[in-house]
């Protein structure tokens, strides 16, 4: 009975330690797989990430080779634009000229080719792609570059941008394979070394480990390299003729998904019940140093993967859920993905004025009010800074998406205080769906952004969805934004001059209102609310402004040194002309150098546009007003309308908008506002200006209201000088002067 004993607890020990080596084999094969997966998907997400910006920089280079300065055929003129452009946009990689030798020239004067030999080539999206090639200072680069042609259509080059291989490992280069890993960028057969701390070095055997293997766009493969095992794993960049890939020793990723126990402890055992016991004591052990470092792996990754202050999920993990989302889901028309983005209005104030710890605790506050309005499918992640990201799944149409992102939003007018403040924060957005405006996870972001700047540009509080207008509409603006700097150089700003006449009973007298007019060389004519906006957020008002009051007042000069009948010439101001120190002294040397009288200078300025800056505005119009000019309130009664405004501003004309003066004589309630409007003015002994007069019924009730001056198309459209003059002569002749 005691040898049957031992001898079934020996048989039953070896047949455990037998099935449990197996089994502990195939869950060490398994986890290795898995580990070998992740790894491919993590290359694969690298080379996604760089196939967008790449995709991305074609698109901002074809841009600029549309510019005037490129095609110009100077090249100094060329290199001086790319220059600016580098100045500017301090994160852009280095830009040159391309000549048709294939050598690119920089703006300070350095050289390199971009056509040597072993230098990988392909076209994508109507741009080209070299590389890598030596840059100008010996450094292993990528070259994208855009062909572009001449003004007068003859062929000029491309313009490149020369993109250093070091660049692109600390951008890119984000996923830890293992504790011991080397990165990669391949291009043909070519493969080079990646070091944080050095010049990328050759290797010119791993790219022939890889080879074509099918067009396929990632994988791993398994190679020998002294004496020891490793795994290589690579991404293509889809559009690109480049890889990214990353290399690891095999034992790394073999230790990390177990060891070798049971076949150690297998030789040990002398008894059932000792071994059971060993076994048991070093599975205790094993499994505790298996639990922490599972434990600390996902504490890596969470801190990886989340914003620290608000400890939402960040842009990493946006970027991976966002990616693994579309490809596991099949969404279409009626089964959405949408994408809000949301950036939080005014928040540089509360930096400013409190400081950042405050705003810190805001916007933990505000992350923390949007993430308890979430609904099941719906994620939340903080991209940095004051924006957020909403995430919406299984989305059934655009209505509803917008609906959801307002009810959310709608969260956010909930009070926050903060130590002795309250706050009420709002925030603009922009939303959009995957597959309808987008085919990838970065086009979404990128379109969902600009549909936010839309809506910031709209006021607070807004959002806006996407539409495909928004990328011409982004581009034009950027087109405008780069004539409109040499426009007043190149002489293709002009005024033209709308009459305004006194139109009081046994009352004379005619004025002009100054309107900017811009006609381009490349875009023709540009109307006033496109480019004005565009000027005041660029600054390039000031410059503008300038120009034109000038013009204005040296016009009045000539006019009235002529003998013309005009009482005044009107000049319409932006409040940040007015904000601008020293404004008031620009004014006044402006009048004696042009030989304009204070008296003649009418400066209109709207409502909305003083209220922001009240106290600094309102000391710059008392110095004008002081100086003898006339001061006139644009577009009274469409913006705050406040008395308290007219009570604290020297104002000596109202100009009445023009959408009361249209329904003056249709029975609204128009009529009786305008007349509320001109009566504040009787009463204040200030003049008043009925802008958009059309029609001779409209003439006639403002006569019978007492409003003293009148503008619109039924006294005249605005005139070019010369036809002014003539106007101007009639007027006198007809007496009416």
């Amino acid at each position: 009975m005691r040898r049957w004993f031992w001898g079934t607890a020996v048989l039953t020990t070896l047949l455990v330690l037998s099935v449990g080596t197996i089994l502990y084999q195939k869950q060490k094969l398994d986890e290795t797989e898995s580990l070998k997966q992740d790894a491919v998907a993590a290359v694969a997400a690298w080379a996604d990430h760089f196939a967008v910006w790449a995709g991305m920089r074609i698109a901002e280079l074809r841009v600029m080779a549309g510019t005037a300065a490129v095609r110009s055929g100077d090249a100094r003129e060329a290199l001086a634009y790319l220059a600016e452009e580098r100045t500017r946009h301090t994160d852009m990689p280095l830009l040159g000229l391309i000549g048709r030798d294939g050598t690119v020239v920089f703006p300070d004067g350095s050289s390199a080719a971009v056509t040597e030999a072993g230098a990988v080539r392909k076209e994508s999206d109507g741009g080209l792609l070299y590389g890598p090639v030596e840059g100008p200072h010996g450094e292993p680069c990528l070259v994208l570059a855009v062909p572009y042609e001449r003004t007068d259509g003859t062929p000029g080059g491309a313009l490149g941008s020369f993109v250093p291989l070091a660049w692109v490992h600390e951008t890119f280069y984000s996923y830890t394979l293992a504790e011991e890993q080397t990165v990669y960028f391949l291009a043909g057969d070519a493969a080079y070394r990646l070091t944080e701390d050095g010049m990328p070095a050759e290797e010119p055997a791993i790219a022939g480990l890889i080879g074509p293997r099918d067009e396929a766009e990632s994988g791993a493969i398994w190679f020998e390299r002294g004496g020891e095992d490793y795994l290589l794993v690579y991404g293509s960049a889809q559009g690109t003729p480049w890889r990214l890939a990353a290399a690891a020793p095999g034992r790394l990723l073999l230790a990390s998904a177990g060891s070798g126990v049971w076949r150690t402890a297998a030789g040990f055992v002398l008894l059932e019940a000792l071994l059971l016991l060993m076994l048991f004591i070093y599975q205790q052990g094993f499994a505790s140093r298996f639990r922490d470092l599972k434990i600390r792996l996902a504490q890596m990754s969470h801190a990886a993967r989340h914003d620290l202050l608000t400890a939402l999920p960040n842009r990493l993990h946006l970027r991976e859920s966002l990616n693994a989302l579309i490809r596991s889901h099949p969404f279409s028309g009626h089964n959405l993905i949408g994408l809000v983005l949301i950036d939080l209005d005014r928040f540089k104030n509360v930096n400013d004025t409190l400081g950042h710890n405050a705003g810190d605790r805001l916007l933990t506050a505000a992350a923390g009010q949007l993430s308890r309005a979430l609904r099941e499918g719906q994620r939340l992640f903080r991209l940095g800074g004051d924006e957020f990201v909403l995430l919406f799944e299984g989305v059934w149409n655009a209505e509803e998406g917008v609906a959801e992102a307002e009810r959310i939003l709608g969260c956010l007018r909930e009070p926050i205080r903060i130590g002795n403040h309250e706050f009420i924060v709002t925030a603009s957005a922009g939303i959009s769906f995957y597959p309808q405006h987008a085919a990838s996870g970065g086009e979404l972001l990128r379109n969902a952004d600009l549909a936010m700047y839309r809506a910031k540009k709209q006021g607070i509080g807004c959002l806006v969805c996407y539409d495909e207008s928004m990328v011409e509409q982004t581009t034009r603006e950027v087109m405008i934004e780069q004539h409109l700097r040499k426009a007043v150089a190149e002489g293709e700003l002009t005024l033209v001059y709308q009459p305004i006449q006194a139109i009081g009973k046994g009352k004379s007298g005619l004025c002009a209102e100054a309107l900017l007019r811009w006609y381009s060389k490349e875009l023709g004519q540009v109307r006033p609310d496109l480019f004005i906006p565009i000027a005041e957020s660029t600054g390039l008002i000031v410059e503008i402004g300038d120009w034109v009051l000038r013009q204005a007042c040296a016009q009045l000069g000539l006019w009235r040194r002529g003998g013309l009948p005009i009482d005044r010439v009107s000049v319409n101001l932006s409040a940040i002309q007015l904000e601008q120190p020293g404004f008031v002294d620009k004014v006044r040397t402006i009048l004696a150098e042009t030989g304009c009288g204070p008296d003649g200078l009418m400066l209109e300025l709207t409502e909305s546009s003083v209220i922001s800056r009240m106290d600094l505005i309102v000391k710059t119009l008392g110095e004008l007003s002081d100086l003898g000019i006339t001061i006139a309130l644009d577009d009274f009664g469409i913006g705050y309308s406040s008395l308290s405004v007219l009570n604290q501003l020297d104002i000596d004309v109202l100009k009445i908008d023009r959408s009361f003066i249209a329904r003056i004589h249709d029975g609204s309630k128009d009529e009786a506002l305008v007349k509320v409007i001109l009566s504040i003015a009787g009463l204040l002994g200030i003049d008043s200006i009925a802008e958009g007069v059309e029609t001779e019924e409209q003439l006639e009730m403002l006569r019978d209201m007492h409003c003293t001056h009148a503008q619109g198309y039924l006294l005249s459209k605005p005139l070019e000088r010369a036809e002014f003059e003539r106007y101007a002569i009639n007027y006198r002749n007809l007496g009416l002067t």
